[in-house]
């Protein structure tokens, strides 16, 4: 009787039944109720159909009876992280590596990490033979902590053994975009498969498109990355600022507002818009875009006023970011302007 329930469950499972399935497991546990087999399996199907706290329910039986069931901790973990519960979603993921020592759960330990912004606890693991996963995240909690040459030296040693690796080569080619290198990107790009589903590849390759001129790649490429992640903030912005390369202010100004709309809290955001707005000569709404805090908003007001005739105020401005970058040549230049302005040698 219950190899036939079980048998019917898995198909109704594997045909994406979930709920049907979880009415036949249920009968399968009454004629066996203390397995946590069938308990794991209501479990994922609870988790599948997205009410996690029955799926919670069953874990939390099974982890009673046997707090080391790694695919119970397994299953806890995905909801964790689901809950964006990460704290508890490492720990987790420690107790599973605790049990299994194998290298593909040390790994999700590292990412959880790097999510987490926890970087230098990544180097606290002393890994013997680390394998492309482990390298991959090394160098991804380098580059968070902006040590781009350290993870570029990681990349490299992990890309020595497997040249194509596409999560390895992205990285890399974000590494060198964050520095400028504009020709190195181009040979990453190159390297890189464009049929990939993977938004943030994607969203690179738009980047680099957008550095060679080629705006209409550049769009799809972005584009494409909006539709696989439309909640990422980031891929609104890098299309707007492509729109604004083109000229085109109307699309610019649309994808700046959603990028906003997303994350208010940017303020790079705010100052890509107003930037727009100036060189629209909308100054008004620039400076309603301008956020006190750091040195290129200040900036701008001053250029502002410098632009509507209050010479005074902004060489005032000017005097005291300064002190800030005394060397910043758009800084001096608009210092002699002024002074030129006044008349003062």
């Amino acid at each position: 009787m219950i190899k036939n329930l079980l048998q019917e469950g898995f198909a109704l499972k594997n045909k994406g039944h979930y709920k049907h399935a979880i009415e036949v497991f249920y009968k399968a546990l009454e004629e066996d109720s203390n397995s946590a087999e069938l308990m794991l399996e209501i479990a994922d199907l609870y988790y599948k159909i997205q009410n996690e706290e029955k799926a919670l329910s069953y874990i939390e039986q099974i982890l009673n009876k046997n707090p080391k069931h790694i695919e119970a901790l397994k299953l806890l973990k995905l909801i964790f992280i689901n809950k964006n519960a990460l704290a508890e979603a490492e720990q987790t993921a420690k107790n599973i590596y605790c049990i299994s020592h194998k290298t593909s759960d040390l790994v999700q330990i590292l990412q959880l990490l790097n999510k987490q912004g926890k970087f230098d606890e990544i180097f606290e693991y002393n890994i013997e033979n680390p394998n492309s996963n482990i390298y991959l995240e090394q160098a991804r909690g380098l580059y968070n902590k902006k040590e781009f040459e350290k993870a570029e030296n990681i990349l490299n040693k992990a890309l020595e053994s497997d040249s194509e690796n596409q999560e390895l080569l992205l990285l890399l080619g974000q590494i060198y975009y964050a520095q400028n290198q504009k020709d190195e990107c181009i040979k990453i790009l190159n390297k890189l498969s464009e049929n990939n589903e993977n938004s943030e590849l994607l969203n690179f390759c738009g980047a680099v498109e957008s550095y060679q001129g080629n705006f209409k790649a550049a769009k799809d490429f972005v584009m494409r990355a909006i539709k696989l992640s439309p909640q990422n903030d980031e891929y609104y912005f890098n299309l707007a600022n492509i729109y604004f390369k083109q000229g085109d202010t109307t699309f610019a100004k649309q994808y700046y507002n959603h990028a906003i709309a997303l994350k208010p809290e940017n303020k790079s955001y705010h100052f890509a818009l107003a930037n727009l707005y100036y060189s629209e000569k909308h100054y008004k709404r620039a400076l309603e875009e301008l956020k006190d805090d750091f040195f290129e908003a200040n900036l701008l007001k001053a250029i502002i006023l410098y632009d509507t005739g209050y010479f005074a105020l902004a060489k005032k401005e000017l005097n005291e970011l300064s002190k800030e970058q005394p060397d910043n040549p758009i800084l001096i230049d608009y210092q002699s302007r002024i002074n030129k302005e006044l008349g003062i040698n």
